[in-house]
């Protein structure tokens, strides 16, 4: 992953504005007010307010830096969206924001690498509203899908405060001290760009990293911090899978693979997408989606079918399928499944999570942070990863598939 470099701006400007107006805001914080508080109940930065270490952009890298010991857009326009190099799925998130007249920018939330986060997760609007009515893109809401209320953001020019609080499907946010979502339920609402275009929240990725928008407007970030409350907090070190030509990858039988906008998705079938390097024990974790009716599966420890006339690969496969009463998504096709949920608890057409860790003989799944599977099967040490295109008319999507090697579990195939 690379790393982005501190930029330090001479001349007494910053972004067009004099220094003395940039830095000698009095208003008081909420965020400010708390840092005692923070350290002392869990809370961890996410910017150091030295370098970006820790954050990732899919942007130009130059367009995002560090002055005074904030986070700002020296390029506006450029920068696209600087994310977290972790996903979260439940948190407390703080942050104080600055923003010029008639500013735009946004919180992204449990958004994946690819993609728009204002859709692949969702956005806490930043917006210079200003003395406006509320609306569903005014300051403080869930673009295009909740209105914050009420109108809480201050003029341009002055320092705002968020506390965002995300658990399961439950979304709170504070904007200076005002509560302007309570309690709202990430539900059936939500559409892409306009109304005729519905995206609900509830079909969006369930975890993903934490973002902030370069609208094309100069803007300035600081005390951001987080609290993670999430069931299964991700550890730091995965490394992803999906690169932008899949040469990690090889691919056996009749299924059809492509990276589409970071994407990985399978067509038809069956066939499989293998993994060139070879594991033992690891945590893997991915965004999954699949159309109506679709079937897929990630193997692991799993090699291609010595017989040519057999597609179904020899190893370990965590079922993706939301209608088989017994193998369904979260259980280990035919060896393992889950004993306290009777059937799915994912549905065709939306996005869940997959967690799938894997020690010596020692096997667990979760989905949505939820354990389904915890066994020991002892049949196969060591083996790819693949990723299962079943049948015709079959759309599987992964997102983020990362993996994390534990002890020295990494061999490469001929070894």
């Amino acid at each position: 992953m690379k790393r982005f470099v501190s930029r330090v701006v001479l001349g007494g400007v910053l972004l067009g504005l004099p220094t003395g107006l940039l830095g000698g805001c009095a208003a008081t914080q909420v965020c400010e007010q708390d840092q005692g508080c923070c350290q002392d109940q869990g809370w961890v930065d996410l910017f150091n307010g030295q370098d970006l270490s820790g954050w990732a952009c899919e942007g130009n890298l130059d367009a995002w830096g560090v002055v005074d010991g904030e986070l700002v857009t020296l390029k506006p326009g450029q920068g696209w969206w600087i994310r977290t190099d972790k996903m979260y799925r439940d948190f407390e998130l703080m942050l104080d924001f600055w923003m010029p007249e008639g500013g735009n920018s946004g919180v992204g939330i449990r958004g994946s690498s690819n993609g728009d986060p204002a859709f692949t997760g969702f956005e806490v609007q930043i917006l210079d509203t200003h003395g406006q009515e509320p609306a569903d893109h005014t300051c403080g809401s869930i673009y295009t899908a909740i209105t914050a209320t009420p109108m809480a953001v201050k003029p341009a020019g002055e320092w705002n405060s968020y506390h965002i609080r995300v658990v399961g499907d439950t979304v709170d946010v504070t904007l200076n001290g005002i509560k302007v979502i309570n309690d709202e339920q990430l539900d059936e609402r939500g559409y892409f760009r306009s109304v005729d275009q519905p995206l609900p929240l509830d079909g969006r990725a369930t975890t993903g990293y934490i973002s902030l928008q370069d609208h094309g407007h100069p803007f300035r970030f600081k005390n951001i911090k987080i609290k993670d409350l999430s069931p299964d907090p991700e550890p730091a070190g995965m490394k992803a899978l999906i690169d932008p030509k899949l040469s990690y990858w090889f691919s056996e039988d009749n299924a059809e693979w492509a990276n589409e906008g970071g994407a990985l998705v399978g067509r038809k079938g069956p066939g499989h997408l293998f993994t060139k390097t070879v594991y033992r024990d690891f945590e893997m974790r991915a965004l999954v989606k699949v159309n109506e009716r679709g079937n897929s599966g990630m193997y692991f420890r799993t090699e291609p079918n010595p017989d040519a006339n057999n597609p179904w690969p020899i190893g370990y496969e965590a079922q993706v399928d939301n209608h088989d009463p017994k193998n369904f998504t979260g259980a280990i096709y035919d060896r393992a499944w889950p004993t306290d949920h009777a059937g799915p608890i994912t549905r065709d057409g939306a996005w869940f999570d997959y967690r799938v860790r894997a020690q010596g003989d020692w096997i667990r799944t979760w989905i949505n942070g939820v354990p389904m599977v915890d066994t020991h099967l002892s049949d196969y040490p060591r083996g790819r990863f693949a990723v299962q295109g079943h049948h015709d008319g079959n759309v599987i999507e992964y997102r983020d598939i990362r993996v994390l090697e534990l002890e020295t579990s990494t061999e490469q195939a001929g070894d």
